[in-house]
């Protein structure tokens, strides 16, 4: 991908991310798929690391030239809606599957969704932001964990969830689900060669003059300690520069711009 807004980092954090992913579903089912736990603070690229996995899904299995009319997802990405339950769960899951919901479909939604993982061949599930129904507490808890659990045996289908640390947490109370998960964690990027690295690979993608510059120690010191190490702060900051810069009539961003818009960040009186 290219472009301001989104644009695939290929580094081999992320690498190593997706294809963990993907190999989960090239596995062959079988009576106790796995869950993997994606989790690492806002902005660290979980959510690009599930669409670039979903991607190469689709890829690696085409839509079988007899399909028919049903809508063909070889992995089913989503977000759940927060303070939910098992039921938003499956409604959740049979909207993204393309099956009508009716008010007949709340007494069967969790074996209709099982239904159609196995029918439409469903090879991954993926669950965004997983973090706000897990931190739901008591009985809404307890149901979110039993509608996964039940997914991945009924459904037959490994899992991904992506979220806050807090969800890995939360699993590994659950006995059962802990035993079945996996962790793949994404950590804040360290200052010095590794912050360099992305900043030059923002630069580029975001097509700013001379990106390269922008990498220098100086200034990449100045954006990780403004960054915190999070892949989407050290973004935000270079976009802004760049506004900056526009509204003072040029299109080279300057570390002064880079200062200004460090201001514009949340907390930023407090670093």
């Amino acid at each position: 991908m290219s472009g301001n807004s989104a644009f695939w980092i290929d580094f081999d954090e992320a690498r190593t991310a997706v294809t963990t992913l993907v190999e989960l579903a090239h596995d062959e089912p079988d009576e106790r798929p796995p869950c993997v736990l994606l989790v690492g603070q806002s902005g660290m690229g979980k959510t690009s690391i599930l669409r670039e996995t979903q991607r190469r899904i689709a890829l690696d299995f085409p839509e079988p030239a007899d399909w028919g009319e049903a809508r063909y997802e070889p992995m089913l990405r989503t977000v759940i809606p927060s303070g939910s339950t098992a039921l938003k769960i499956n409604l959740t899951l049979l909207w993204k599957q393309g099956w009508p919901i009716t008010g007949k479909t709340h007494r069967i939604a969790d074996l209709k969704v099982v239904e159609l993982l196995r029918r439409q061949r469903t090879r991954l599930v993926g669950i965004d932001n997983v973090h706000a129904i897990l931190t739901a507490g008591g009985r809404a808890r307890r149901d979110t964990l039993d509608a996964f659990r039940f997914l991945m045996s009924e459904g037959n289908v490994p899992m991904v969830v992506a979220g806050l640390d807090v969800a890995a947490d939360i699993f590994a109370e659950d006995v059962e689900l802990a035993y079945r998960s996996i962790i793949v964690r994404l950590n804040p990027w360290a200052p010095g060669e590794a912050s360099q690295r992305l900043i030059r690979v923002l630069a580029h993608g975001m097509q700013l003059i001379e990106p390269d510059r922008l990498a220098e120690p100086e200034i990449a010191e100045f954006l990780w300690r403004h960054s915190l190490g999070v892949t989407g702060n050290f973004k935000r900051l270079l976009h802004w520069g760049q506004k900056v810069a526009r509204r003072h009539g040029r299109e080279c961003v300057e570390f002064a711009d880079i200062r200004e818009a460090a201001g514009l960040l949340p907390g930023h009186p407090a670093r």
